[in-house]
């Protein structure tokens, strides 16, 4: 008896079988191809940053999104598209525009920038009227000018609070010497209107005239004259010879610490410093200026837990990681005092809380 052989595969036609292949072929590069062009468009990584947003001044455009392999920058003002990855542009006119940027020729993104027409080297800071020299006890009258200026903080250099309210206070001086007078408009601390003046002592008036009959005048030379003869050694000449002298005592100078303020450093200009400690071509010491060279300021990291900042960037470097809030706080001298952040990092093919 005969055995009967199964066959699976009925008579196909090859050539289907060589269609499914291209077609298997085409899907896979097809895949491949949208896995490494792929943008998380939810978590667009770009910035815009100038340090005046007033006519006719440069506005930085930056985009550091991962992924991103083309860029389209509309600036919102009608000129033509720019298509580079990092760009500048000024507008002509004030006002608000929406900047839309395009990644992969899919993600759209917006911001609203405003442009005004007053600069902050001109016009912007409030202004000090006040006389350069004031004495003590005495009413000295002080004025401020700023456009749309509400509250007015004054401080006149004699304490650390604020000494007065109002545009245009009345202060008597209660010391003598170089006073910095400080003027807060619109709780507005960035920018902070300073005048020094000079507070010299109290005028003190005669009480009576002086009686110009009264006067004794001085007596003719000839009355202080030297008897005549042959002139007369000192004794004490000899005598002050053994007297031991004390050495000079060196007089040190007086030093005046400079207050010196750190530089400006937007968030986003952080965040890239820190995505530059991930990637290993930065460390803490290039934050030094901004952090007052205080390296151990509090992070919180994703609303768990604090940690210094030296720490936190120990446990970024070499990791690939995806920042998606940032903010710091700073003091009075512009030096970063604590920052707030939100990441994930990169665990095969997962992103994870860092």
């Amino acid at each position: 008896m005969k055995k009967k052989h199964i066959n699976f595969l009925p008579n196909i036609d090859p050539r289907i079988f060589i269609s499914f292949g291209v077609i298997l072929l085409v899907s896979l590069f097809f895949l491949l191809y949208q896995y490494f062009r792929h943008v998380d468009c939810e978590n667009a990584n770009y910035y815009i940053h100038a340090d005046e947003y007033s006519v006719n001044r440069m506005v930085e455009f930056y985009d550091n999104t991962e992924g991103a392999k083309s860029w389209e920058w509309d600036f919102g003002d009608g000129t033509a598209v720019d298509r580079r990855q990092r760009t500048l542009h000024s507008y002509k006119k004030p006002g608000e525009y929406i900047v839309k940027l395009k990644i992969n020729g899919s993600c759209i993104h917006e911001k609203s920038v405003t442009i005004t027409s007053i600069s902050q080297a001109i016009g912007y800071l409030p202004v000090i009227m006040a006389p350069d020299v004031a004495f003590v006890g005495e009413n000295v009258q002080f004025n401020a000018e700023k456009e749309g200026g509400v509250s007015w903080e004054w401080s006149f250099g004699e304490t650390a609070n604020t000494d007065a309210l109002g545009k245009s206070p009345i202060y008597k001086f209660k010391t003598v010497g170089d006073k910095k007078i400080t003027l807060i408009v619109n709780g507005d601390v960035e920018h902070i209107a300073v005048k020094t003046i000079y507070v010299a002592p109290k005028i003190i008036k005669a009480k009576q005239k002086i009686d110009i009959k009264s006067y004794e005048f001085e007596k003719p030379h000839i009355e202080f004259s030297l008897p005549m003869g042959d002139a007369q050694k000192d004794p004490l000449v000899d005598m002050l010879q053994h007297i031991p002298v004390s050495p000079k005592s060196i007089v040190e100078k007086d030093s005046v610490a400079v207050e010196k303020k750190a530089p400006e450093i937007s968030n986003e200009q952080f965040q890239l410093l820190l995505n530059q400690v991930a990637a290993q071509v930065k460390t803490k010491d290039d934050f030094k200026d901004y952090l007052c060279e205080r390296y151990t300021i509090p992070v919180v990291v994703n609303d768990e837990k604090l940690i210094p900042f030296d720490e936190f960037c120990r446990n970024i470097a070499g990791k690939k990681i995806k920042i998606t809030t940032l903010r710091l706080s700073k003091d009075a001298n512009n030096c970063v005092q604590n920052v707030n952040i939100h990441y994930k990092v990169k665990k095969w093919i997962a992103w994870k809380k860092g």
